[in-house]
């Protein structure tokens, strides 16, 4: 056989193992992006079945976000130090045992033990190894589009995931989510078994672990994350509510809300955190995470852009949803149908911008600005286009349907910064900064839903305020009584008219009020929306301030492995 024939051999073995090795790691990433929110549309199927309370759901929710967020930069140093393909493998035979857990079991607490803590600590293991075993099998090009791609897999995976776990929850159960999530993590294992690598799995040094590194950075990340997630019931920066804990009020409603305290003291934890970090690099000894590598300005810049990039589009998802429920009446499944233009504009944009980046016709700096101006169109579009005197399914969703295609496009063209990422630093790099940029993605996710939240409910309190003081069918007793409601409703979510009513009915106020007080809560929604959308275009139009930092150039990366 001559020199050339075993070359073509030996490309096409090599490209046959790519392929191998692509294709169950996208669908696991599916998978996971899926299973962040498919449950959003089930929180009614749930409190049914398991006999619990909205609360108790959310939290499982919330405390699921926490845990991956926590543990993500001890998930990239254990694939660094015992193989990348091992710690993959062995998260996922983790969060098999948590689907397992949350599918078959009867109460809450399985809920919460399933999902929130196992599954999390099965992410946080598979996600970075995940990014690395791609980083460093492809390279050039190839890594540009497999990262695209992996990317684009991803967003489709959020953003079908309220429809079809709709589709699960109407027709079968919300239980088939999370038993579709062992069937194919056990498959996806068994493939990546049968398809061994070119070389024995890398390892890293076998100096002792950091473990007090470990508990410092999940301790502070995990602080900043719930700052954010109580950002939507306390409020900003004035409590909306006492902020209690074992039954003692630390932050009294109208004070000082415990979000800044909460998130100033993950600070101080992180800033502790890298204080030691850098004590154990100068002493030449392994660290949890080398955080020199935000020196380097591709991995910073792009780490912003990224977190950025998840942040104004979660927030957006989030508001659509609320209110087409609260507003409309959507149930779950229609919330989905009316999603699914976002899904299409990511489609559309993200092997486009693969190929025009990989190719070299793009910069990262254009491609990531791109990106955030079409997602600044989406919202502007999605706060002009809302009208609640519009309630057919078809034409609510046809209205939302640009802003939403805009905002797709937008997350299509934010596919390529993992490439910009993950190609930046060097080889023995590039377990810390997938940890690190990873664990932003989480926070940005976390502070989009919380940031679209509070400014909703500041919205939808002043102008319900401004509504009820103007009117001249409200007595002055009635206009003191519309302050002290609309606080109580506003803690998570906008109220729906019969809620609104209900609520009144409660407490005596029926008739001509009642009616009136109806039509300015329906008025302050639309105004709410309004408002929390054209705040999330602006801080798309911060993200593009941010992206506008990326270097020119493209950073060649590391080389490609021997």
């Amino acid at each position: 056989m001559s020199r050339r024939d075993g070359t073509e051999r030996a490309g096409r073995a090599r490209t046959l193992y790519l392929g191998t090795l692509f294709l169950p790691l996208a669908l696991q990433n599916f998978l996971l992006t899926y299973n962040s929110t498919a449950m959003n549309v089930a929180l009614s199927a749930i409190l049914d079945d398991l006999g619990t309370t909205l609360t108790g759901v959310q939290a499982a929710i919330s405390l699921y976000s926490l845990v991956v967020a926590a543990f993500l930069i001890t998930g990239s140093k254990l694939g660094a130090r015992h193989g990348h393909r091992r710690v993959f493998v062995l998260g996922a035979e983790v969060f098999v045992l948590g689907t397992l857990l949350t599918a078959l079991g009867p109460s809450l607490a399985y809920m919460l033990v399933g999902w929130s803590l196992v599954q999390g600590i099965g992410v946080a293991l598979m996600l970075p190894a995940l990014l690395s075993l791609i980083t460093r099998e492809f390279t050039g090009a190839d890594r540009t589009r497999a990262l695209s791609a992996l990317g684009t897999v991803g967003g489709i995976g959020a953003a079908v995931g309220p429809l079809l776990g709709g589709v699960f929850t109407h027709y079968v159960s919300w239980r088939a989510s999370f038993l579709m999530g062992t069937a194919i993590t056990t498959a996806v294992v068994l493939a990546l078994r049968r398809t061994p690598g070119p070389g024995p799995d890398r390892a890293g040094p076998r100096e002792p672990f950091d473990a007090a590194g470990s508990v410092l950075s999940a301790a502070g990340v995990g602080l900043l994350v719930v700052a954010t997630l109580f950002s939507g019931r306390y409020g900003l920066v004035r409590a909306r509510q006492d902020f209690e804990v074992f039954g003692h009020v630390l932050f009294h409603r109208g004070g000082p809300s415990p979000v800044p305290f909460l998130a100033g003291v993950g600070l101080v934890v992180l800033a502790v955190f890298a204080v030691r970090e850098r004590r154990l690099v100068r002493s030449g000894r392994d660290p949890l995470v080398r955080l020199s590598v935000l020196r380097n300005r591709t991995v910073r810049t792009g780490s912003e852009t990224q977190a950025m990039q998840y942040l104004v589009p979660n927030g957006i998802v989030f508001l659509v949803p609320v209110f087409l429920q609260t507003t409309l009446g959507f149930d779950a499944l229609w919330c989905g149908i009316t999603l699914v233009a976002t899904t299409l504009g990511l489609m559309t944009a993200a092997p486009v911008a693969a190929g025009l980046v990989g190719g070299g016709r793009v910069t990262h700096r254009a491609a990531q600005t791109g990106s955030f101006l079409l997602m600044a169109a989406g919202c502007v579009v999605i706060a002009a286009t809302f009208d609640p005197q519009v309630r057919d399914e078809t034409t609510t969703g046809l209205a939302f349907a640009p802003g939403l295609f805009l905002l797709g496009l937008g997350q299509g063209l934010a596919t390529t910064v993992t490439d910009l990422i993950q190609s930046a630093p060097s080889p023995e790099e590039l377990d810390d900064v997938t940890g690190l940029s990873r664990s932003g993605t989480y926070l940005g996710s976390s502070l989009g839903v919380a940031l679209a939240g509070a400014f909703m409910a500041v919205a939808l309190l002043h102008s319900f305020e401004a509504g009820a003081n103007d009117s001249t069918v409200l007595t002055p007793a009635q206009k003191q009584l519309v302050t002290r409601t609309v606080e109580e409703q506003v803690q998570l979510t906008a109220a729906s008219d019969d809620e609104i009513r209900a609520e009144l009915g409660s407490r005596g106020v029926t008739g001509a009020a009642a009616d009136e007080l109806v039509r300015i809560n329906a008025r302050a929604r639309e105004q709410a929306l309004a408002w929390a959308g054209g705040s999330m275009a602006v801080l798309a139009l911060c993200g593009c301030l941010v992206a506008g930092r990326i270097p020119r150039t493209r950073n060649p990366g590391p080389p490609p492995p021997e």
